[in-house]
């Protein structure tokens, strides 16, 4: 019996982290991304999914009181250890305990923020015929004379510990693109009275303790520019 290739997604469709990385990619990763999101993807385990969730009770507490890290430390700390878990369960484990670690250390970068939990469902963003799965972890509240004001956050955590010039550079502007799709998504896909302010809208990279907000300049024409890439692209593919 032939073997039939995963028929392409009839709305061409990608996740935000991937559209990020596809922005500070060669060429040829370029094409590789694109034929990675063209069909249906096979269902993968989701790194850091039972850590996200406490990340976000932590923040959006008004007293960021540690108790709550503390214990999720613990039930880490013994699933790392568990023989009965898988070696995928473990390794997730104590890199979830890294992530406890890591968001304790953003403190002075994040105290001045008033985080608020996030609607757990959520539209995905559309951008030039592209689906962007992107999902607000963190809505973030501030006044600017006397407007009530809000923003998006996402939380990143990955697995790059490069220190070269190079990957911190390339960290950075991936950081600003998921920050930027985050403003984008705040802005069409979040109900609320306030007004959306860049400076709210942000992708916070938990490891390496840094926090990019969304820039103020060319906000609505840049992201515009890889949904047309992908649908171009795709289509050649």
């Amino acid at each position: 019996m032939a073997f039939s290739p995963p028929s392409p997604r009839p709305t061409p469709r990608v996740s935000v982290n991937d559209l990020a990385l596809y922005m500070v990619s060669s060429e040829t990763a370029k094409m590789s991304i694109i034929r990675r999101n063209a069909g249906p993807q096979a269902p993968t385990v989701t790194r850091y999914r039972d850590v996200r969730p406490i990340l976000c009770s932590y923040l959006s507490d008004p007293s960021r009181g540690l108790s709550p890290i503390v214990t999720a430390e613990a039930t880490f700390q013994h699933r790392s250890q568990d023989p009965a878990e898988s070696i995928l369960r473990q390794d997730d484990a104590r890199q979830s305990i890294e992530v406890l670690h890591a968001i304790q250390g953003m403190r002075n970068t994040l105290g001045g923020f008033d985080f608020h939990l996030a609607p757990r469902t959520q539209p995905r963003l559309s951008l030039s015929g592209v689906e962007i799965s992107v999902r607000a972890d963190l809505l973030v509240h501030g006044n600017t004379r006397g407007v009530d004001q809000f923003g998006a956050a996402i939380l990143r955590m990955t697995q790059d510990d490069a220190e070269t010039n190079a990957a911190k550079a390339k960290r950075r502007e991936m950081g600003l693109y998921v920050a930027t799709l985050a403003r984008l998504h705040a802005e069409h896909n979040i109900s609320t009275d306030r007004t959306v302010a860049n400076r709210l809208c942000m992708s916070i990279d938990v490891q390496h303790g840094e926090a990019f907000q969304a820039p103020e300049v060319s906000i609505r024409a840049a992201p515009q520019v890889p949904g047309q890439s992908f649908v171009e692209r795709g289509q050649a593919a």
